[in-house]
Formats: structure tokens, C-alpha cells, sequence
């Protein structure tokens, strides 16, 4: 079915059921839904994210689930247990690590849609 006819049906996606890309499995992913990409990182212990970056027109929201990330800024950083929201606005450089010895577990959400694309994942539809 094409991703504008899916809009009219509920997506569910079982546990450990999402297209995984790395340490990223998409849960929401632009062929479900153009307002918002969902998605569950894992950053293993004494881990880095990506280079500091930021994104053109896109909110990224980080829920932390279980362990302890690091948020990084341009001029700044500071601890985000679990339990912690974070909201990076567009064009805000941002970047996150975990200095632990445990995984850490992080709901992404970014929204619009269009970050799964744009790192790689296929836009085929589930």
C-alpha cells in the first residue's frame, strides 16, 4: 500500500519489531507518517553519538528510558539520567555520549518526518 494510503491505518509494531539501522531501530518511520519520526537508541557503554550537529527545520527530542546519557552542546554538557526529556530546537548543535559502563537506552522522536531517510533507511514500507 502506498505510505500516503497508510496514514488511514494503525501501525503497530511488536517488541523488537522495528527496522533497525545501527543501534537505532525506527519505530514511526516517514513511510507511516509524515509529522514525526519515532525511534529507540541504544548507546553501549563508553559510547559517543554522532558528531556535534543540528538539524534544518526539525525538532529532536531525546526521552531517557534506562541509564544515564550525556547531552552535548556547543558550549556545554550535562547529565541526563533516566527519566530526563530533552528537546533540541533546529539549528541548535547538539550531540550526546554515555560514560558509563551500562547501555543506555533513549526514546528518539524527531519531527517532521524525514531523519530515518535521511541516514539511510529504506523507504519502502513495512
Amino acid at each position: 500500500m502506498a505510505a500516503q494510503d497508510r496514514r488511514s491505518e494503525i501501525v503497530v509494531v511488536p517488541p523488537g519489531g522495528g527496522d533497525m539501522l545501527g543501534n537505532v531501530e525506527f519505530l514511526a518511520r516517514s513511510a507511516d507518517t509524515p509529522h514525526f519520526n519515532l525511534s529507540i537508541i541504544t548507546v553501549a557503554p563508553r559510547r559517543h553519538g554522532p558528531a556535534l550537529h543540528s538539524h534544518d527545520g526539525e525538532d529532536d527530542a531525546f526521552y531517557i528510558l534506562d541509564g544515564e546519557l550525556t547531552m552535548h552542546t556547543e558550549d556545554s554538557e550535562f547529565p541526563a539520567p533516566a527519566g530526563t526529556f530533552v528537546l533540541v530546537p533546529p539549528h541548535v548543535q547538539h550531540t550526546f555520549s554515555n560514560a558509563t559502563g551500562e547501555p543506555v537506552r533513549v526514546l528518539n522522536v524527531h519531527a517532521p518526518a524525514g531523519f530515518d531517510l535521511r541516514i539511510g533507511l529504506s523507504p519502502s514500507d513495512r
